[in-house]
C-alpha cells in the first residue's frame, strides 16, 4: 500500500498510572499513545496502528510548605488533560509527600508548566533518562552496561535498570541474546556480591526471572549462576550467625552487672527479627518477589515493577549507604567494644546500656530484613533450576539441604515458606531425607506450625507427610509432640486431607495407636464419617478409622454415644466397604463383640442379597468375629437359608479367594460353641466340601490352616467326631499334612490326630507308625548324610546289619518330610517359597497350651484361634 493512499492520522491518549519524581517537586503522569493511519477505501481498518509508552513531567515550581494541598490538587487536574477527575484523591496524596519529603528546590516561578510528550526513546544516555524518568528501557541497554563498570553506587543502579527489564517477560528473550550483559552482570556478582546487598539481589533477582522458565535455564547453567548463589547464601547465613554472636557477647559483657536490663534484653533475637514492624517511611527499598502460592512459569511483572521503578535513582544511593552501614555499622560498634575506652562509664549507666543494646540489635534487625529480601531470591533461583535432577543433585554435594535447614530458624513468613517448599522438594529422595533426619529437621518443624500464617503450614505439613514415610522420623515426631498439633489441624478444611494422610501414617505404629485415645481424634474422626454427605466415605479418613479401629481403647472410644449403631446403619444404606472393613476390625475386640448381637441378622441376610463382593468379605469377616455362647448359629443358618450358598462357595473356583476363606473362618465360628450347627454342617455335606477345596488350596497355607480348624472344632464333638473319622477322608490328610513345612498347620493336625487316636484305635496304630516314621527320619537322614561322607572319605563300608525297611529309606522320608526341620513346637511359622504370602499370628496358636487339659477331658472348650485380618 502506497503512503499517498494515506489520508489523515487519528491519535488517542489513554492515561495510566500517577507517582511522585524522585529528585524534583514534580508529577509524573505516564500514559499511552496509540496512533493510527486511515486511507480513503476503509475508514474502518488502518493501514498502520502503533503504541508508545510516555510520560508527562508536570513540575510545581510554587509548592512549598505553606501550599494549600487541596486547591493545587484541583488545579493539576483541571489543567492536566491525562488526569481523570476520579483520580483528584492519588493527586492530593502524591502533592502532600512531595511537600513533606526533604528535598531542595527553587523558590518562585510560575504556578504550572506543562512538559511536552516525552517517549522513553528520546532518551541517549541514562543520566538524561535519570532527569527525565526514572523507568527502564530496553533501547538503553548500553547505557546501564556501561553503569556497570562505574564505581558501586552506579553498578548498583545499572543492575536496578536492568532488573526492571528482566522482570517484563517480554524482555526476556532479547536479553538473553544479548551476551554483553548477561557477561557483565555473572562478572559483577563474581566479583563484587560481598560488597554490597542491594547489588548481590538485584543481580540474582534478575537471573531469577531467567529461572522461572525452564527455556531460559540454559543460561543459568552457562553462566554458573546456581554456583554462585550457594556462595552468597553460605556466606550469608555464617555472617548472621557471628554479628548474632557478637551481639550476644557484648550484651553479656556490658549487662553482666544489671540483671533487670539483662533480663529484659534476654529474648532470642532470632524470635523478634521479624516481630516488630517498622512504619513504611523507615523501611529499605523492598524487592517484590512473586508469591509461593503458585510457582510462576509465566506472567508479566511489569506492574511489579512499577512500585519500585518510580523512586530507584533517588533511593539507590541511600540504599547503598544504609546496606553498609547496617553491617559495618553495628562491627565498628562491637569492635569499640572491645578497646574499653567508655567501658567503665557504660557500667555505670544502665540506661545508655540499654540504649546502645537497643540500637545495636535494631540495626541487626534491619540488615537481616534486607538480608533475607537476597535468600529469598537466591533460594526461589535455586528451587526453579532444582527442575533438572542433576543440577539438583549438585546442589545436594554442596550442601543446599544444611543451607535450607540452617535458614528455617528465620522469621521471616516468605522466606520460610520458600524454604520449606524447597525441603519438601527434596525429600521425596532417599538420600536428602536421609540427610535431614542427621540434621534433625523435624525439631525445627513445630515452630512453624505455631504460625498464623496458613501457607506457611500447609507447605511444613506437606514437609511432615514427605518425611512421616520413614518410621523413624515418625517415631520422633511423636516423642516431640507434634501429634496433638497435628489433630488440632483435623477441623480446618484447608489442612484437613494432608494432616489425615500424616495421622494415617501414624497409625501404622501400634504403639502409636494407643496414644490417639489421649487425643479428641477417634471421636472427632467417628463424627466427621457420619457427617459425611456423600455416600462414599473420605478414602483417607476411612483408612486412618479402619488402623485405629485394631487398637482396643481407639475402638471403644468409637461406640462411644452410640456410634456404632449409627456406623452399621450408615454403612447398610450406603453399603460402603471401607467402612465395614472398619466394623469388622471393630467386632474383632473381644469386649466389643457383645454391641453386634443385635445386628447379627443384618449381617446374615447381607450374604445372600448383596452383589458386591468387598461388601460381602467384610460382613462375613464381622460374623466370623462372632464367637458368642448367646448366639445360636444352626437357627442362623437354617433361618437365612445359607447352606447352599456355603456349599456354592466352597466349589474350588466359584468365587475369590477371600470370600472362600472368610466363609471357612465363619463355618470354624459356627461350629466353635455350637454342637447342633456342627452336626447341620456334617448332614448338610459341608465337611466334604471344604475336603474338596482341601485338595485344591493345598498350596495355600492361609486356606489349609483355616479348613483344619474347622476339622478340629468339629472332631470336639461327640456327636460329630465319628462322622469325622468313618465318614470321611479327614484323618488321612490330617496325616499328610503332619509333615507340613508350616509348623502352624503342624500343630493343629496333631492336635485333631490325638483326639482321632484316642477315639478310634485302628487310626491310633497307623498315626502313632507315622508318628515314629516322622521321628526317625531325622535321625536316619543324618545318619546317611555321615556314611555318604564316610564312603567319599574311606571307601564303601559293609553294612552287617543289612538295609534298613523299605518304609524307611530316605526316598520316602525325603518324600513325606521334605523340610528336615524339628517337630519342636517352638519354631516360628514358615511360608513355603512358592506361597505368594504370609500370614499373621493365628487364633488356634494358643489351643496348644492346654492340650493336657483336653486329654483329661474331652468336652473341655478349646480356645479359638485369632481372626484373620
Amino acid at each position: 500500500m502506497q503512503s499517498e493512499d494515506a489520508k489523515f492520522i487519528k491519535k488517542r491518549f489513554k492515561g495510566g498510572i500517577i507517582e511522585p519524581h524522585p529528585s524534583e517537586p514534580s508529577i509524573i503522569v505516564n500514559y499511552k499513545l496509540e496512533a493510527a493511519v486511515y486511507g480513503e477505501r476503509d475508514i474502518a481498518d488502518p493501514m498502520l496502528a502503533d503504541k508508545k509508552d510516555c510520560q508527562r513531567i508536570i513540575r510545581l515550581k510554587t509548592l512549598n510548605s505553606k501550599t494549600d494541598v487541596a486547591a493545587l490538587a484541583r488545579e493539576v487536574v483541571d489543567k492536566c488533560d491525562l488526569i481523570h477527575k476520579s483520580q483528584l484523591s492519588d493527586v492530593e496524596q502524591i502533592i502532600y509527600f512531595l511537600k513533606n519529603r526533604k528535598v531542595s528546590r527553587d523558590s518562585g516561578g510560575s504556578t504550572l508548566k506543562s512538559a511536552s510528550v516525552r517517549s522513553k526513546s528520546e532518551a541517549r544516555i541514562l543520566d538524561k533518562v535519570n532527569n527525565e524518568t526514572d523507568k527502564a528501557s530496553i533501547r538503553n541497554i548500553d547505557d546501564y552496561i556501561e553503569l556497570l563498570y562505574e564505581e558501586l553506587p552506579e553498578r548498583i543502579r545499572g543492575s536496578a535498570y536492568i532488573l526492571q527489564l528482566a522482570r517484563n517477560p517480554d524482555n526476556l528473550e532479547e536479553l538473553e541474546k544479548n551476551e554483553a550483559v548477561l557477561s557483565a552482570l555473572s562478572r559483577v556478582l563474581r566479583e563484587d556480591w560481598r560488597k554490597s546487598l542491594d547489588l548481590s539481589t538485584n543481580i540474582i533477582y534478575t537471573f531469577f526471572c531467567f529461572s522461572t522458565y525452564t527455556h531460559f535455564h540454559s543460561v543459568i547453567v552457562q553462566y554458573k549462576i546456581g554456583s554462585l548463589c550457594m556462595d552468597v547464601i553460605d556466606h550469608e547465613l555464617k555472617r548472621y550467625d557471628q554479628m548474632k554472636q557478637d551481639l550476644e557477647r557484648r550484651k553479656n559483657a556490658e549487662n553482666g552487672n544489671n540483671k533487670d536490663i539483662n533480663k529484659s534484653q534476654d529474648n532470642n533475637l532470632d524470635g523478634t527479627i521479624m516481630n516488630v514492624e517498622k512504619p513504611k517511611e523507615m523501611e529499605p527499598p523492598r524487592r517484590r518477589i512473586p508469591e509461593l502460592k503458585q510457582r510462576p512459569k509465566s506472567g508479566n511483572w511489569s506492574m511489579a515493577s512499577s512500585m519500585t521503578s518510580s523512586a530507584s535513582s533517588s533511593s539507590l544511593l541511600k540504599a547503598y549507604s544504609m546496606n553498609n552501614s547496617y553491617h559495618e555499622g553495628l562491627s565498628k560498634e562491637l569492635q569499640n567494644s572491645s578497646v574499653g575506652n567508655s567501658t567503665e562509664d557504660l557500667k555505670n549507666d544502665p540506661k545508655r546500656q540499654k540504649d546502645e543494646i537497643d540500637k545495636l540489635n535494631k540495626q541487626l534487625k534491619t540488615f537481616a530484613k534486607k538480608q533475607e529480601q537476597l535468600l529469598r531470591v537466591a533460594f526461589y533461583l535455586l528451587l526453579n533450576i532444582a527442575e533438572n535432577t542433576k543440577l539438583e543433585e549438585k546442589m545436594r554435594r554442596k550442601n543446599i539441604i544444611k543451607m535450607l535447614v540452617k535458614a528455617l530458624e528465620r522469621q521471616n513468613i516468605d522466606l520460610l515458606v520458600l524454604i520449606v517448599t524447597f525441603l519438601k522438594k527434596l525429600s521425596i529422595v532417599r538420600d536428602n531425607k536421609d540427610e535431614m533426619k542427621e540434621l534433625n529437621v523435624v525439631e525445627k518443624l513445630p515452630r512453624l506450625l505455631h504460625s498464623s500464617h496458613s501457607d506457611l503450614i500447609q507447605a511444613t505439613l506437606k514437609l511432615i507427610f514427605n518425611l512421616s514415610f520413614d518410621g523413624q522420623l515418625r517415631a520422633k515426631m511423636v516423642r516431640i509432640g507434634l501429634l496433638p498439633k497435628l489433630i488440632q489441624f483435623m477441623s480446618d478444611d484447608k489442612h484437613h486431607s494432608i494432616v489425615i494422610k500424616i495421622l494415617y501414617h501414624f497409625s501404622l505404629d501400634d504403639k502409636v495407636k494407643a496414644i490417639f485415645t489421649y487425643t479428641d481424634c477417634v471421636p472427632l474422626l467417628t463424627d466427621m464419617l457420619l457427617l459425611n454427605l456423600n455416600k462414599k466415605s473420605d478414602i483417607d479418613l476411612i483408612a486412618l478409622g479402619i488402623n485405629l479401629a485394631l487398637n482396643k481403647k481407639c475402638a471403644q472410644k468409637m461406640c462411644e454415644n452410640n456410634r456404632l449403631k449409627d456406623l452399621i446403619e450408615r454403612t447398610f444404606k450406603y453399603r460402603d466397604a471401607t467402612m465395614m472393613k472398619m466394623i469388622r476390625n471393630i467386632s474383632s475386640h473381644e469386649e466389643l463383640r457383645n454391641e453386634f448381637l443385635d445386628f447379627v441378622d443384618d449381617f446374615a441376610k447381607t450374604i445372600n442379597e448383596c452383589d458386591d463382593e468387598d461388601f460381602l468379605v467384610e460382613c462375613i469377616g464381622v460374623l466370623g468375629n462372632m464367637i458368642l455362647p448367646e448366639l445360636d448359629y444352626s437357627q442362623i443358618l437354617q433361618a437365612h437359608n445359607l447352606i447352599p450358598w456355603i456349599r456354592k462357595t466352597l466349589i474350588p473356583g466359584n468365587a475369590k479367594d477371600d470370600i472362600v476363606l472368610d466363609t471357612v473362618v465363619f463355618l470354624s465360628t459356627c461350629a466353635t460353641n455350637d454342637e447342633l450347627c456342627a452336626m447341620l454342617l456334617c448332614k448338610a455335606e459341608v465337611i466334604l466340601s471344604l475336603i474338596e477345596l482341601l485338595k485344591a488350596k493345598q498350596e495355600d497355607d492361609e486356606m489349609v490352616l483355616q479348613i483344619v480348624y474347622v476339622f478340629q472344632q468339629v472332631l470336639r464333638n461327640e456327636s460329630t467326631r465319628n462322622y469325622m473319622i468313618k465318614e470321611t477322608e479327614s484323618p488321612a490328610y490330617l496325616i499328610d499334612l503332619m509333615h507340613d513345612k508350616n509348623i502352624e498347620i503342624r500343630k493343629v493336625c496333631d492336635f485333631c490326630l490325638d483326639i482321632i487316636a484316642m477315639t478310634d484305635p485302628n487310626w491310633a496304630s497307623r498315626i502313632k507308625l507315622e508318628k515314629f516314621r516322622n521321628h526317625n527320619s531325622q535321625w536316619l537322614t543324618m545318619v546317611e548324610t555321615q556314611e555318604a561322607d564316610d564312603i567319599q572319605d574311606y571307601g564303601t563300608v559293609e553294612d552287617e546289619d543289612g538295609d534298613l525297611p523299605v518304609y524307611l529309606t530316605s526316598d520316602y522320608l525325603t518324600q513325606i518330610y521334605q523340610s528336615g526341620e524339628s517337630n519342636d513346637d517352638s519354631g516360628d511359622a514358615r511360608t513355603p517359597s512358592n506361597s505368594s504370602f504370609s500370614r499373621p499370628m493365628s487364633r488356634y496358636s494358643k489351643d496348644f497350651e492346654d492340650f493336657d487339659i483336653l486329654k483329661s477331658s474331652q468336652s473341655q472348650e478349646i480356645i479359638e484361634p485369632f481372626p484373620v485380618n
